[in-house]
């Protein structure tokens, strides 16, 4: 999903997905001169309810722990921080 601006430049976007078992959110980003004006919060509602219309009761989403500023937005539309860990492996090494 994308948030255009009148002009129809992108000035936000999200990217969700539905495995058949949870949701998850990814590339959430607004343009810093949108930013705090409420475009996130849409584009993540928006993400919410086109994943509850596939039958996903739960979505998740990963941010750096040293990103305390999207933390504390992602609180503010009822996140919370989840107890798990991440493991990764690089394919192109």
């Amino acid at each position: 999903m994308v948030a255009v601006d009148d002009q129809d430049t992108v000035i936000g976007t999200v990217m969700s997905g539905y495995d058949g078992h949870r949701g998850w959110l990814y590339y959430v980003a607004v343009s810093a001169s949108w930013q705090s004006k409420g475009i996130g919060k849409a584009l993540v509602s928006e993400a919410e309810a086109s994943l509850k219309a596939l039958g996903c009761v739960k979505t998740q989403l990963m941010v750096r722990g040293d990103n305390t500023a999207v933390l504390q937005f992602y609180d503010s539309l009822g996140y919370s921080v989840a107890d798990a860990m991440v493991s990764g492996k690089r394919l192109d090494a």
